[in-house]
């Protein structure tokens, strides 16, 4: 899942400042032209925010997960639309790949078995993608021995 660096709690303290630094300046300029101008500016800025913040909070229901056993290798991946796609191989062709420096981000992470390939951990930041292949690795190696 991808990372909050904004727990629930704060985000409400970023709110209500936010609130207040747009309503505070424009009381002494109420009924005035000014006052309008004003209203309307921090009712754009409130609404953007509103807006963006709706879109971090729908990219964060975003995730996957790996399941792998002696037999299968299973990734699940929801999309924000709440599409389920699943990839599965089998744990002994599987193989991980990393690329230190590929055109899409750094330390990008796929999975290959028999020419097929899935992408993982895209809304990981690269430290945490090689720490994934480090766990994934481990893991393939234990389902071969098994």
């Amino acid at each position: 899942m991808p990372n909050r660096s904004l727990s629930s709690e704060g985000t409400l303290i970023v709110f209500i400042i936010l609130s207040i630094g747009l309503v505070v300046p424009i009381i002494p300029f109420l009924g005035t032209k000014i006052g309008i101008t004003l209203t309307l500016f921090s009712g754009l800025t409130f609404y953007l925010f509103l807006f963006f913040l709706g879109r971090n909070f729908q990219s964060g229901q975003l995730y996957e997960e790996i399941k792998i056993s002696a037999k299968k290798i299973e990734v699940i991946h929801k999309d924000k639309n709440k599409k389920k796609l699943t990839w599965e191989g089998n744990p002994y062709w599987t193989k991980v790949i990393m690329e230190d420096n590929s055109d899409k981000v750094e330390n990008y992470l796929t999975l290959t078995e028999r020419g097929r390939h899935i992408e993982l951990g895209a809304f990981l930041s690269p430290d945490e993608r090689l720490d994934l292949k480090n766990y994934i690795q481990n893991a393939l190696a234990k389902a071969k021995l098994s």
